[in-house]
Formats: C-alpha cells, structure tokens, sequence
C-alpha cells in the first residue's frame, strides 16, 4: 500500500524513540499541500498521498438546538475524468443522525437568488454509517449549484428540512483540480521512493475476551496516574499469541500488549519529530477487529480531531487508517475526511475480498496485481 509518512506514529514503549532522535527530512512541498486542510465558509478540502481529495461541508451547530443541518461530503479519485460522488447525511445539533428517511419529492433550493432554483436529491438508500449516496445522475447538477448558489436548503415542498453548507466551494474544486492534475510531475523520482512506500502485510483480527476477575496483570491494574483506580479493564486475544488490555482512566485510555508468557508491554503515542507523547482519550477493538485510537481536538474535543485504527501484524500495529477533521461541529468521526488509508481500497465500494496480494492462505487464489498493496485479513 502507499503511504503518506506521518509526523507521528504509534510506537511500543516509552523508550521506542528518544527525544532527542534527529528529525525525518522535510516533506517535499507537494505532499505539505495534499496533507493540508482548506477551508471555504463551512467547507473543508482534505487531500490524501494517493491524490485522492475529499470535501465535506457542514454548519456550526446552531445555538438555540433547533433545526437540522446537512453533512455534504464530496470525493474524487485523481484518475482524468474521474466522476466526483456525492453522499448527504443529516445530524441535529448534538451531532446525531437526525430526520426519517428522505423522500422522493425533497429539493435542494437556492438561497439568495433573485429567482427560485430547485433541484431533485436523487438519494439512495441509506448506507451503514448512516448517509445516502447521491445518484449519479444528480450529482454534477447538486455540486454545480452548490458552487454557484450563494445559499442552499434541503426543502420538502412546505418548509425547511435542512440546513446546507456556505462558502466559496467553488474556489476548493479548483484547487482540487490543481492537485489532482498538475500538469507535471510535482514530486521527483528520489522523493517517490523515499515518501510513497509500500508496505506488505497480513493483519490478524482482534476479538473481545472476558477478563477473569482479580487476575489483570499489576502494570494494567496500576495504569492510571495519581494513584487513581482504572475501571476494570477491556480484553481482547489479538492473534494466536497475544493479549491486549484497555484500562479506562481519567486521563483517558492505557493500552497493553501482552505476549504470551510475557509481561505487558504500554503503548504511547509520540510524536517523531519532537519526541512528545500525544494523548488519545478512546481506545478500543472494534467490530472490524482493528484497535481504534481517538487524539481529541483543539480543547480536549472529540468531535474533532485524529481517528486512526491499527491493524496487529503478528509482530507490530500497523495503520490501516486514519481520519482527520479540524473542526469541532459535532460531526460523527465516520464522516471525517480519510487521510491515509490502503491505496487498493481507495476507489472500492466496499474492501476487496481478500484486501489484496498478500500471501494467499492454502488454497486460496490471489488478486491480480492491481490490486498490489493490499491487506489480508485473516
């Protein structure tokens, strides 16, 4: 898979890397724009190493709670030509998935104009995160009257269901096409093979565990600082021969991998080029079987921030994917931009069968190599 290298990682022990470790060299500057978000009024442009851009727009939760607005979330592979695709998903002022299904004779109106402009939604059925694709039939019409209409509403003939996003999104699909198409090469050969990696691994399932009481190992039982008292902790068999603790603490989550006859072993979060240690609040084994790590906002917030999941090689964690989303507008994390993620899912539905060329299992046949950096799943 290529990889975007981070300024951070996920690294086993306190020790893993010394502060005073020499910094990495200075990402080249094409891959500083890809990595930067943009903003336009309520929109945000977040491109990926791959090239792959995504848009997402939503209002600030109003004041009073009252009312409804819509997530709009654009994204478009780098390919020439490429179709954007275009999702809706509705939320209340908490940040929760808010009104009934939308129905056939719901529009999107222009706000600000002289005279009335509608346009059919063309939804679909609603996905498992919660949001309804857009057809693609409606969707150059929708994304090019969001770029010129100064306003929008999603309207059912009567009134006002939702609240769409303001700002210049036209000035963002711009720049988007600049770095999609650049015309030339912005990166030199050197810089590819030194930044765009890829990377060839199974990854091992997590699944959740019933600890026995009394019987957590004393490092976990003692996680929490100040002498403060974890609640009783998370576990999960990660692999054939290891164990992973989650102790809930009020600084937040401690994690532990524990070999098999082993001690446990506390994983930190640190930043590599400054050695500091990046506090995560959640953490946890989800129904997909990778650890999730939540790094809280601007304020200790969690409707903004970093999510990323890490899938156990047999020998480390490995990033599988991460989220990114700056803006703290009670937004789900699973509709947060996706920053890094394996490039022989990026254009994917849903993940390939098998996650691509890894070393198929007895008897299984492999992908064909355009499918090359996948992940297996085991």
């Amino acid at each position: 898979m290529a990889a975007l290298t981070l300024p951070w990682a996920l690294l086993l022990g306190l020790a893993a890397l010394p502060a005073s470790a020499a910094p990495p060299p200075e990402m080249p500057r094409f891959l500083r724009q890809l990595d930067r978000a943009v903003h336009a009024g309520d929109w945000t442009l977040q491109c990926n190493s791959g090239q792959f851009c995504q848009i997402i727009g939503v209002v600030r939760p109003p004041r009073d709670h009252i009312g409804v607005r819509t997530v709009v979330m654009i994204e478009r592979g780098p390919a020439a030509g490429a179709a954007p695709r275009l999702r809706l998903a509705f939320l209340d002022s908490l940040g929760a998935l808010a009104v009934p299904p939308p129905e056939d004779h719901w529009r999107l109106i222009a706000r600000g104009l002289m005279r009335r402009e509608a346009l059919p939604l063309g939804l679909g059925p609603v996905e498992a995160d919660g949001a309804y694709r857009a057809s693609p039939e409606a969707t150059p019409a929708i994304i090019a009257a969001l770029r010129r209409w100064p306003g929008a509403a999603v309207h059912n003939g009567e009134r006002v269901i939702a609240r769409m996003p303001r700002g210049d999104l036209d000035r963002l699909m711009r720049r988007m096409d600049r770095l999609q198409h650049p015309g030339t090469d912005p990166l030199t050969p050197e810089e590819r093979v030194q930044w765009l990696q890829e990377y060839h691994y199974t990854v091992l399932r997590g699944s959740a565990a019933e600890p026995v009481e009394g019987l957590a190992p004393d490092a976990v039982e003692a996680a929490c600082p100040g002498r403060a008292l974890a609640n009783r902790p998370f576990l999960y068999s990660i692999g054939p021969q290891h164990r992973l603790w989650i102790a809930e603490c009020p600084d937040g989550n401690h994690v532990f991998l524990q070999p098999d006859g082993a001690d446990p072993i506390h994983f930190e979060m640190r930043d590599t080029v400054t050695g500091k240690i990046r506090r995560h609040d959640y953490a946890g084994v989800g129904g997909d079987g990778l650890l999730m790590l939540q790094l809280p906002g601007e304020g200790g917030r969690s409707d903004c921030g970093r999510v990323v999941r890490f899938g156990w090689t047999g020998s480390a964690f490995a990033m599988i994917r991460e989220q990114r989303y700056a803006r703290c507008r009670g937004v789900p994390h699973q509709f947060w931009p996706r920053v890094w993620y394996p490039t022989s899912w990026r254009y994917a539905e849903a993940p390939p069968s098998d996650g691509g060329n890894a070393p198929p299992a007895a008897g299984e046949v492999s992908l064909p190599a355009k499918n090359k950096g996948g992940i297996h799943h085991d």
